[in-house]
């Protein structure tokens, strides 16, 4: 078929969209997914997800050129080879099967995109790597804090500190060789080279196999060049939420009650999934108590200052037990309920008229900035932690660093003469849609024959 006239049906040609974080895709990648199968057909390649979003993706009105829907293990637990092998095989076959013109992953680092992008690129498809979740940090900070956090919880106390961060480093190291090189030549294909790693969290996209690679905003567009990401092959696409009509999808779909003006006194606290901070000056460890004390401490101004309002606290999925926060806040006074951490924040963001982060930051709070403009988002950082600054003159969200600035912004917020920090437009984003992107990709880099 001529390529003019194929070009002139709505469908012209076909998309493999990989999805892996249940969470990330139902707060970003969805959004992109809509705006591509509005004009392109489409392979969904994903994780399991919640029952509502996949209800969802299922209607055909709202994604009309998604043709099949292909679920995936995760790689990471249990036994490892026999899913390795099995998602080496899995990939292979999607990409034989299908044909797909682009591939489009969350990412090009992680054992399951790797695979479909070589097979992508032996077949002359081009591959994109999209960024589904907000960046805290350059890679190099974000690998600091992971070896600092695991030297602290995944080593014996009694080693001297710089013998625990070289075991750290060294499992880092021997879980590069084992996902880089081991799994794939048990898979019968030749080892990933190359030294970024997501052990390193160097998880910037288009960091290794992708063609092409596409940031939020020209914050995350630095940060990829300081991680090592060509200019030549990235662009700025903006978060789906910022354009107005895959933002109504998101509305529509998601948020409800959402409205701060209808005056719903209602806060939501973020809570991560552990109790761990480090002094940004020197690296050291905060005490755990120094901590808990912080945090126990603001969730009581809040109450005490926000006479009357309901707070909800919302721990981060990867807390299991909440026990312990319960048991910590069970004498402070005021409306507490502490909520089960695998319900989706989006549920509390829209509800709440207020939202507030510990550190390590919330990815919630970003999207939360995104999902409703006129909402009271607090970014805490009372001990001056490490990584804990990184809403430090962020638009639409402030960031607090005392106790006498939490009082003067809850005081603020009672008496309703808080002034929001405006969320602005972004100047350099160039795409209209996800779907205007690949467009654009296809004239730079022509369709397979």
């Amino acid at each position: 078929m001529d390529r003019k006239i194929k070009k002139e049906n709505r469908f012209y040609f076909k998309v493999l969209f990989q999805a892996t974080n249940p969470n990330t895709f139902r707060a970003t990648l969805i959004g992109y997914l809509y705006e591509i199968a509005q004009k392109y057909k489409v392979i969904l390649l994903t994780e399991e997800i919640d029952f509502y979003t996949k209800k969802i993706i299922q209607d055909k009105k709202l994604f009309p050129g998604l043709e099949k829907i292909i679920f995936f293990e995760p790689p990471f637990y249990g036994d490892i080879l026999r899913k390795n092998y099995r998602l080496c095989r899995k990939s292979k076959k999607v990409v034989r099967d299908y044909k797909p013109d682009i591939v489009v992953t969350p990412e090009d680092i992680w054992p399951m995109s790797l695979y479909l992008l070589r097979f992508a690129k032996k077949e002359g498809i081009a591959t994109l790597a999209l960024q589904d979740g907000f960046r805290i940090a350059e890679s190099k900070k974000l690998c600091l804090w992971s070896c600092l956090t695991n030297s602290y919880l995944r080593t014996p106390g009694f080693l001297p500190f710089s013998l625990r961060m070289f075991f750290v480093k060294m499992k880092k190291y021997l879980g590069h060789l084992l996902y880089y090189w081991i799994l794939p030549l048990t898979s019968g294909q030749l080892p990933f080279l190359g030294k970024t790693s997501f052990a390193f969290w160097d998880i910037s996209p288009g960091l290794r196999d992708a063609d092409w690679s596409a940031v939020f905003s020209a914050r995350d567009y630095d940060l990829s060049l300081k991680d090592g990401v060509s200019p030549e092959k990235l662009f700025i696409l903006g978060h789906p939420l910022e354009r107005a009509l895959t933002r109504s999808f998101f509305e529509k779909a998601y948020f409800s009650g959402g409205d701060p003006k209808e005056g719903k006194n209602i806060a939501t606290i973020m809570w991560p999934g552990e109790n761990l901070e480090f002094y940004r000056q020197d690296y050291s460890l905060i005490p755990e108590k120094q901590v808990l004390a912080s945090r126990l401490k603001a969730v009581r101004l809040i109450t005490e200052k926000l006479t009357g309002w309901k707070v909800f606290i919302k721990p981060h999925p990867s807390l299991g037990d909440v026990a312990g926060i319960k048991n910590l806040l069970a004498e402070v006074p005021g409306d507490i309920s502490v909520v089960e951490p695998t319900e989706p924040a989006d549920k509390y963001i829209a509800m709440s008229k207020v939202i507030v982060g510990f550190p390590l930051p919330s990815t919630t709070l970003f999207t939360a900035s995104l999902q409703h403009h006129g909402k009271i988002i607090l970014s805490l950082n009372l001990n001056q932690a490490f990584l804990g600054d990184a809403y430090k003159n962020f638009e639409g969200i402030e960031y607090i660093d005392s106790e006498d600035k939490l009082i003067g912004a809850l005081f603020a917020i009672k008496d309703n003469k808080y002034k929001r920090r405006e969320k602005m437009k972004s100047k350099t984003r160039s795409f209209s849609s996800a779907a205007e992107l690949l467009g654009r990709i296809t004239k730079l880099q022509p369709l397979k024959i």
